[in-house]
């Protein structure tokens, strides 16, 4: 059986998110684009999982709850988890190791937190898109402690990846699955940084309607 998927899809809330978005836009999109399955992940924050999980409901998607968290190494993690209850009690967590830098909106753009009739329900002012102090060890025991996934998020890109800003997968860390975002970089990555022992998965990380 195939199952057509997108496991990294940000919404408004998202400070790098476009406006439009929000739960129903989202769900609408991957519906035409016959996808399965998504999952919402949201930098630093699951407060929009919710709303998506039920348009999902109604379109028959299912939309996994989720979270792109950054650790201190300001590496990206891809942490799924599944149900809203597991992913809003680590937003919770996540909350106390996020330090506050007053988001600039001119700048970053407004983060909003989105009803599932895609009324905004209210905006957050604390930076969303910086790192966390949790490292990479801590970022993975806390999710796999709430009955979550990692996944190492665009390993092949020159920012924020585990590769680029460490050199290298710790053999003592076992994603679940490692994400690229070009699959033309898969034969170098196999080749030198031992990718054979993982899954590997292709999303989008959309932040624009078009890219899901």
């Amino acid at each position: 059986m195939k199952c057509y998927y997108d496991f990294h899809i940000h919404t408004a809330l998202s400070p790098c998110g476009d406006d439009d978005m929000t739960p129903n836009n989202i769900v609408n999109m991957a519906v035409l684009k016959g996808l399965d399955a998504i999952a919402i992940t949201d930098h630093n924050s699951a407060k929009n999982v919710r709303a998506c999980v039920e348009c999902g409901k109604k379109n028959g998607l299912t939309v996994i709850p989720g979270m792109e968290l950054e650790t201190s190494e300001d590496v990206h993690l891809v942490c799924l988890f599944d149900c809203v209850e597991k992913a809003e009690k680590m937003d919770m967590v996540v909350s106390r190791y996020l330090p506050f830098i007053k988001n600039r909106e001119d700048i970053f753009g407004v983060q909003y937190v989105i009803d599932e009739l895609d009324n905004v329900s209210y905006t957050v002012e604390n930076l969303l898109s910086t790192a966390t102090t949790l490292d990479v060890y801590s970022a993975v025991k806390l999710v796999r402690e709430l009955g979550g996934v990692v996944i190492a998020a665009h390993v092949d890109k020159s920012s924020y990846s585990i590769i680029s800003n460490l050199g290298f997968i710790p053999q003592d860390i076992s994603f679940s699955a490692v994400e690229v975002k070009s699959p033309e970089t898969l034969k170098n990555l196999r080749e030198n940084h031992n990718l054979d022992k993982y899954k590997i998965i292709h999303n989008s990380d959309a932040h624009f309607l078009w890219d899901i």
